[in-house]
């Protein structure tokens, strides 16, 4: 671990820096999202809301409730939740894609895996060195690094496609890829209950990475009382239009409930409102699946408290650059 974690300061944030996509040297503090290069999204990130966009297959969740719930951000997020003990599912927002900013790691890392097992290998000591890097940490460069040995973008497109994730498009610069709520509940559902392209063991190994994220990153899908099994993966981008985009995949087992959930949203005024923002929808989404309001200590705050953020969200702190491969 000492061999990278000094250069931390400098290796690590929790999504693609805005400097890199714009080809320019260093940017603001992440706090002024106004400060972000203005970079042109294009029609994909379009996002249309309202009943027709949502899914609902017999889980206690309704539009109006959830809309309710986030106010006047209902049109900024989208969330879908399978509940794995009945197999139903629900989408909110079915229709809105956003960039995915480092939730994207997990494919980067599913397709790695796939590959490599297909050329009859495991992951080399060194694969696994970064691998704990990108998943754990989110360590940018690690992921340049095995987005590149892993095929690149079409090969990370085509496991997307073999996957079913039918709303991803892939993109060179891995953190500008588009995706879907659903698409990533799907990656999910894959990692937790099996699929032909990993083992059982690969499976195992990327959830338990996923679950050894560090305290600090353990928020929004991870927004669940203490001593709750969560595998967790979460980004965060602030990117013009739209200011910062939040997002939260992972899987959740205890107290009754076990279920697969992605989140997304933009337009977030701050990098700790749209985490706020993610800790409100996995807090109501456990809340509705057990029926009670018992969300209160999270596993990143075992003591209940508001997590102290990481040195790159405080305000002052200089995002440096990072290549994108």
């Amino acid at each position: 671990m000492r061999a990278w974690s000094s250069s931390r300061g400098a290796g690590v944030i929790g999504s693609v820096v805005v400097a890199a996509l714009a080809g320019t040297p260093a940017v603001a503090a992440p706090h002024a999202a106004a400060s972000a290069p203005a970079v042109e999204i294009g029609p994909s990130f379009a996002s249309t809301v309202g009943g027709a966009a949502s899914e609902e297959a017999g889980l206690p969740f309704s539009d109006r409730d959830v809309r309710r719930m986030l106010g006047k951000s209902a049109d900024d997020v989208s969330f879908s939740v399978r509940d794995r003990r009945t197999g139903q599912t629900y989408t909110y927002n079915g229709s809105f894609r956003n960039s995915t900013a480092s939730i994207v790691k997990v494919l980067v890392l599913t397709t790695l895996v796939h590959e490599r097992r297909e050329q009859g290998r495991g992951l080399s000591t060194s694969q696994k060195r970064l691998a704990e890097r990108m998943i754990r940490y989110s360590d940018n460069d690690a992921t340049s690094a095995l987005f590149r040995q892993a095929g690149g973008r079409s090969a990370v497109q085509q496991m997307a496609d073999d996957l079913g994730m039918t709303r991803t498009t892939v993109r060179g610069a891995w953190g500008t890829t588009t995706t879907s709520a659903a698409d990533q509940r799907l990656l999910m559902d894959k990692l937790v209950d099996g699929t032909p392209h990993l083992s059982k063991g690969d499976r195992a190994y990327i959830l338990d990475l996923m679950g050894r994220v560090t305290p600090e990153q353990r928020w929004g899908v991870g927004s669940v009382p203490t001593g709750t099994k969560v595998a967790v993966k979460n980004g965060w981008l602030p990117l013009s239009p739209h200011g910062w985009r939040i997002n939260s995949i992972g899987s959740v087992r205890g107290s009754g409930r076990d279920y697969t959930l992605a989140i997304l949203s933009w337009d977030n005024g701050s990098m700790d409102s749209g985490v706020a923002q993610a800790r409100r929808v996995s807090k109501y989404v456990w809340n509705t699946l057990g029926g009670s309001a018992d969300a209160g200590s999270e596993q990143a705050t075992p003591s209940g408290g508001r997590a102290t953020p990481p040195f790159w969200v405080r305000p002052g702190a200089a995002v440096p650059p990072h290549p994108i491969g």
